[in-house]
This record gives C-alpha cells, sequence and structure tokens, in this order.
C-alpha cells in the first residue's frame, strides 16, 4: 500500500500554493534565489505561433522550362501524328474506322497521346477535313504549337491554387537564395491553364469532342514550372517561429517575485509560473532520489499510525489479512480517484468527487464507526498528499465523511444508506462556505462547489450500496446488514426450524433475547450474538423428535436405547447443523455458534445414566465418549451463547421460580461453566460475567412473571 501510493503522489513543486489571476497571495514573500527569464503565456505564444504559420507564404522551386527542348518536342510529336493518320488515310480511303484497326495501333503506342476509339475517329475525319472545317488541319497544327509555346512561359505550379491562403508565393531558383515573391493573381495552375485552352479552342472549332481532343494534346506539353517544396516551406517556417520571442523579461537574482497579501496580476503569474518551470528544469538526479524517499515518508507515516492504532486497539483486524486487505483497498482506491481528479483537466471542481464518504460508510457498516472515523482521518490526509498538498479538500471530505459515518452508525437495513445523502450534504456545504468565504471567493465559484457537493451526496449512497454487495462476497465479510437479513424468520432454514422443531424454535428465539440484552451489557456485538443463537440448533431439523423440548405427550424415544447411543444423537446436532448451514450457505461466523454453544461440555444426563449402569455391571465409562467435540467458546458472543443456551433450558426446570431461584440458577450455571474452563478461551472478564448474569435474570423475570389468578364463575 505504501508502495502504491507514493506513486500516485505528484511530482516536486517547487510553490505548495494554487495561484490564479486576481487571487491574493497569502504566503510570505517570495525572493528569487537566483535570476530567471519571464517566460509568455503558453497560450499567447501559441496563438501568435499560429498568426505567423498563417502568414508564411509557401516556397516554390522555379524549374525554368527549356522553351526550344519543348518546342523540339512537340514538333517530333506532331509529325509522328501526322504520319499515324496519313497512314490510316493510305490503308483504306473509304474506311474511316481503319484508324482504330490493329494494322494502325503499332504506331499509336509510338506516341504518349491516350484516346479513345471515338476521339480517335473524330481526329481522323478532320484530318481529311470531312467535317468542312473553316480551319484546316495545318493551320490548326500552327495554332497547337504557339499555344503550347505561349503557356509554357507562364508560372505554373503543381499544386491546387485555391490551397494557397497567402496573397504571394516564394520562389528559389537553383543556386539563388529564396528572395523572388510572386503575385498569386500572376500564377495559373494546370485546371485554369486547361480552362484558357478549351476557351481558346472553343472559338476555333465547333465540335466539343474535337475540342477536348487539342485540349488534350496541348496539356501533353504544358509543364509545371512551379514545384511546391515542403522541406522548405517548413523550415521557413521554423525560421519565423524561431524569431518569436518567447519571453518578456528577466528577474534578477534576490528581486521579490511577489509580496505577501498582494493580488496575483497576469505578469505576476507569468513570473511565478517561469519560476517554477525553471526549478523543475533544475533539478538532479540526487533531487529526484530525495524526492522519492519524502514521498515514501509522507506515506509512511500515516500508514504507520493506523498500524499502530489497529495493533493496540483491534488486535482481531491487525491479525486477519483478509480484514488488512479490505482496508488497504479502500485506501488505494481513494487514493487513486484523489490522483485522477488532479490529472483531469477540467475547469470543475471535480476533487470534490473523490467520494471519501463511500469508504466512511463502508467502513461503519464493515466494521464500527470509530474504526472508520481513524482511517478516513489518514485517508483525508493521503488524498490531500496526493493532490501535492491540498489540505482545503481533506478539510471539507473530513466533513462530509465524519458526518456519514454518524448517519450509518446504527443502520438497520440496507436501504438506511440512502439516508446518508442528506449528512452527506450538510457535511459538505458547510466547509465549502466556510472555505469560500474565508478566501473571499466569488459566489458563482461557492455555488459551483456546493453543487459538486450535492453531486457527491447523491452518488455516494449508490456507489457505497453497489461496493457492499462486493465487499461482502470478495472478503466473506458478516455485516450487521447480512446478520438483521439472517434473523428474519422468513430464512429457509429458520422457517424449517419452526416447523419441524418448534420446541427448538421457541428456544432459540428465547436464548436470543437472553443473549442480545447480555451483549448490550458488556457492549459486544448484540446483534450476532442473537442470531447465532437462531442458527444454534438448526442441527435439531433432522430428528427433533430425540431433543426433549419437541416430544409430545412425553414420549422419550431415549428411554428406550443405550446412553451411550443417545449421547451420540444428541452430539451429531452439532456436526448435522454445520453441515446444513455450509449448505444454506449461512455466514461463518454464525456457523462458529453451533459447535461453540457447547465447547466441550459434558452430556451429563446420558453420562451419570451410564455411569450408573457400569457401576452395576462393573464397567469402566470414559467421559470424552459422552462430550462434545468443541471448540471451546472464542469471542464473546459465542460465550454469551453457550451460557445463555444453559440458562433457558435449565429455567424451565425451576419450579416455581422467584427471583432468588432464577438467581440462585443463573449464578450456579455461569460459576459451573467458568469452573470447567469452557470459557477460557474467549475475552469474558469476571465484570462481564457479573453484567451477563443481571441481564439475564432481567430478562427471565420478565418472562416468569406471576399472573394474576382469576376466580371461577360458579354459574359456569
Amino acid at each position: 500500500t505504501i508502495v502504491l501510493i507514493s506513486f500516485l503522489l505528484p511530482s516536486y513543486r517547487t510553490i505548495d500554493t494554487d495561484y490564479e489571476i486576481g487571487s491574493i497571495w497569502s504566503n510570505e514573500d517570495l525572493i528569487a534565489p537566483f535570476s530567471f527569464p519571464i517566460y509568455r503565456d503558453e497560450v499567447d505564444y501559441e496563438q501568435e505561433k499560429k498568426e505567423v504559420i498563417k502568414k508564411i507564404t509557401p516556397v516554390f522551386i522555379d524549374l525554368q522550362n527549356d522553351i526550344s527542348e519543348i518546342k523540339d518536342s512537340v514538333n517530333s510529336f506532331l509529325s509522328k501524328l501526322d504520319e499515324i493518320l496519313n497512314r490510316a488515310a493510305k490503308l483504306e480511303k473509304n474506311n474511316d474506322n481503319v484508324i482504330n484497326s490493329d494494322k494502325i495501333s503499332k504506331y499509336k503506342e509510338s506516341i504518349p497521346l491516350e484516346l479513345s476509339t471515338e476521339e480517335w475517329l473524330t481526329l481522323f475525319k478532320f484530318y481529311k477535313n470531312e467535317n468542312k472545317s473553316q480551319v484546316s488541319y495545318s493551320s490548326l497544327i500552327s495554332f497547337i504549337k504557339q499555344y503550347i509555346l505561349d503557356f509554357n512561359q507562364k508560372k505554373i505550379i503543381n499544386v491546387d491554387k485555391s490551397t494557397i491562403t497567402t496573397n504571394d508565393i516564394s520562389v528559389k531558383k537553383n543556386g539563388d537564395k529564396l528572395q523572388n515573391y510572386e503575385d498569386i493573381i500572376k500564377i495559373f495552375d494546370k485546371g485554369q491553364i486547361e480552362s484558357q485552352l478549351r476557351d481558346k479552342y472553343k472559338a476555333l472549332v465547333k465540335d466539343s469532342s474535337f475540342e477536348n481532343i487539342l485540349v488534350k494534346i496541348s496539356m501533353l506539353y504544358i509543364k509545371e514550372n512551379l514545384i511546391y517544396n515542403q522541406d522548405l516551406t517548413n523550415l521557413e517556417i521554423k525560421n519565423r517561429i524561431d524569431q518569436i520571442p518567447k519571453t518578456i523579461g528577466i528577474v534578477r537574482e534576490n528581486e521579490r517575485i511577489v509580496s505577501k497579501h498582494d493580488p496575483i496580476t497576469k505578469v505576476t503569474k507569468l513570473k511565478l509560473d517561469s519560476y517554477k518551470k525553471i526549478r523543475l528544469q533544475n533539478i538532479g538526479v540526487q533531487d529526484y532520489f530525495f524526492q522519492y524517499v519524502g514521498k515514501i515518508l509522507t506515506v509512511f507515516i500515516l500508514l504507520v499510525i493506523l498500524t499502530m492504532f489497529l495493533y493496540y486497539t483491534r488486535n482481531d483486524i491487525f491479525n486477519s489479512n483478509l480484514k488488512l486487505t479490505l482496508i488497504s483497498s479502500l485506501i488505494v482506491l481513494e487514493s487513486f480517484i484523489a490522483y485522477l481528479s488532479l490529472k483531469l483537466t477540467i475547469n470543475a471542481p471535480v476533487e470534490l468527487l473523490i467520494f471519501v464518504s463511500v469508504a466512511s460508510i463502508l467502513l461503519t457498516i464493515i466494521f464500527d464507526s470509530r474504526l472508520a472515523y481513524f482511517i478516513i482521518v489518514i485517508v483525508c490526509f493521503l488524498g490531500a498528499a496526493v493532490r501535492g498538498g491540498d489540505y482545503t479538500i481533506a478539510f471539507i471530505s473530513l466533513g462530509g465523511s465524519v458526518l456519514s459515518i454518524f448517519s450509518v452508525r446504527d443502520i438497520k437495513n440496507r436501504s438506511q444508506i440512502f439516508r446518508s445523502f442528506f449528512f452527506i450534504l450538510v457535511g459538505y456545504t458547510i466547509p465549502i462556505l466556510a472555505i469560500g468565504l474565508d478566501k473571499t471567493e466569488g459566489t458563482q465559484k461557492i455555488l459551483t462547489n456546493v453543487l459538486f457537493g450535492g453531486i457527491n451526496a447523491v452518488m455516494s449512497p449508490i456507489i457505497a450500496y453497489g461496493l457492499l454487495i462486493f465487499f461482502e462476497k470478495v472478503f466473506r465479510i458478516t455485516t450487521d446488514l447480512t446478520l438483521l437479513e439472517l434473523a428474519d424468520f422468513n430464512q429457509p432454514l429458520l422457517k424449517e426450524l419452526s416447523t419441524k422443531a418448534p420446541g427448538t424454535f421457541h428456544h432459540s428465539i428465547v436464548m436470543g433475547n437472553l443473549a442480545e440484552e447480555a451483549a448490550a451489557s458488556i457492549g459486544a456485538n448484540r446483534i450476532l450474538a442473537r442470531v447465532g443463537c437462531y442458527y444454534h440448533d438448526i442441527g435439531k431439523i433432522l430428528e427433533p423428535s430425540f431433543f426433549v423440548e419437541n416430544q409430545i405427550e412425553r414420549l422419550n424415544k431415549h428411554e428406550t436405547l443405550d446412553p451411550d447411543i443417545s449421547a451420540k444423537i444428541i452430539i451429531s446436532h452439532v456436526t448435522a447443523g454445520m453441515e446444513l448451514a455450509k449448505k444454506y450457505k449461512v455466514p461463518q461466523v454464525i456457523i462458529d455458534f453451533i459447535p461453540m454453544h457447547h465447547g466441550n461440555t459434558l452430556v451429563s444426563f446420558f453420562y451419570i445414566k451410564a455411569k450408573n449402569l457400569a457401576e452395576e455391571n462393573n464397567v469402566e465409562v470414559n467421559d470424552y465418549l459422552y462430550r462434545y467435540p468443541g471448540p471451546k467458546p472464542q469471542t464473546k458472543e459465542t460465550g454469551i451463547a453457550m451460557l445463555a443456551d444453559t440458562v433457558e433450558a435449565s429455567t424451565k426446570a425451576v419450579e416455581n421460580p422467584s427471583t432468588k431461584t432464577l438467581e440462585e440458577n443463573i449464578d450456579g450455571i455461569i460459576k459451573k461453566r467458568f469452573m470447567e474452563g469452557e470459557l477460557d478461551e474467549c475475552d469474558l472478564t469476571l465484570k462481564d460475567l457479573t453484567k451477563i448474569k443481571k441481564s439475564f435474570l432481567k430478562i427471565l423475570i420478565g418472562i416468569h412473571h406471576q399472573r394474576i389468578k382469576y376466580p371461577e364463575d360458579i354459574n359456569v
């Protein structure tokens, strides 16, 4: 737990106070221990970067097309095209489709022009002047040459012009520095060139399909001479960004950064941010090592305090790894939520949603209010440490958590968990108001904090309800809520007991009342004592008629049995009861009552009977055959159950019970069990036994009080 939480603690912070523009600096004067630059606000710097990048012109390389080379290429192409058309005309004078025959195909492949069969046919017809065009083929060829040469002398870029957001571009010629700027209006892209060509050819020919052919031919030799260069553009962006100033001044050594009670201005905040940044940069490996040692020590001290508390006051929990794991899991969970609240960059008081109240509710229900309070104090300190010393949230969380402890302290059913909503709301609202008024925070901020405290109050009972079921199952914890559910007489086992063994059922109820009163008198768990008594004799369900309280008309089956067989039958209800309880998934703390309420006591009735028979027959009797297997009671509650069982059963045999006779009977039974050593392994003291005797007597006097004898009606 120490290691896990240590990793959640924040990194080194030179200024342990949150500061915002407009707030008041409440610490002592902060003096600069060294000189450092004042860095600009990160948001302003990034905004200026965006503006600079937006204004930077894209960089193009000027390839400077060789017009003579283009002219030669065009002449060569047109010569080959003329040869192809002329060859087709000679092959079959009256067949225009010859232009698309296999005989001509191999010649077409020698030129870079790609036309469809319809386009070749259109071109061929024009060549033969079948369309009676006003422009001859030879004239058209001259126009094509002239347009190609004219357009190649323009500035043509290799990207879509619409993607350029600036009014001009940068042009770099080979070997020259980046100095030339071209007006974007005087620059063209391939789309614009194609559009202009189409307009020119439209004026020469009336056929749109032939117009497309001429455009295709022309575009073959109109070259882009301004090529976009991403690397040079990025370099230009970098150079311009490097020129943006990152600082707005300097703080000299021993200069006052901020004075106590001064308001935090924008410049002061920049100084504080810069100071923190420089200090973080100057931290070395040794500093980080000492920092982590400090983190571990912080968590170690808090958890050692908790460990000492458990060791000296709750040794039962200290010696239970399962219970320690449960506590640790809650502490780690709360610390992790505190860590998340610190990492979330949300403009809202998410630290009020750490849900410390959930842990307080769970700990109170699972253990008790005193333990819950102590652990919650530790959790609040750990949460503050994880949030970098935010002890304001520790104060607020403690208020809500303590009130939630009292709201579930005497919980009787699961629905009462939701009653804690009002307590948590009050517990958060008052500290939030106290802190807000003390810091003179704005009304809007205080109301926002109260709203988030209200969300915590609503969510905490819901989360606690779900987690309680989870912890009960995973950690095999039996809470008072579980015990109260088991005390319901509609539970399958109790219902079966009341039907099959009504005498035992009545005995268990009376015994439960005795045990509950006794447990309350000595500070033991009264609910556990009562419910344990309800289930202590469930083994009698299997053979109810062998037990005297269930025998009708005094028909005792044991009169025909040997005492050793009778003793085995009586003793067997313990093992049978444990198996039955496990089958019905009764918690272990209740199952413990089944063997422990008898301990290693003697089934004295049949032992004496066997001993008398043995004396007549000169046979020795071993008492271990007539003893219950145990173990002896290990807790106060099981010890009380043992005494209540014997007292309730023996009281029925007391004739004309009075306060004196009942007290003597109880006193004799308690002394007997004490002298037999049956109470040696539980924590009952002599003072406890005196209180138990008084509580038993009080209940039994109520049960056996004398009633008024009504006079008989002589007429009847």
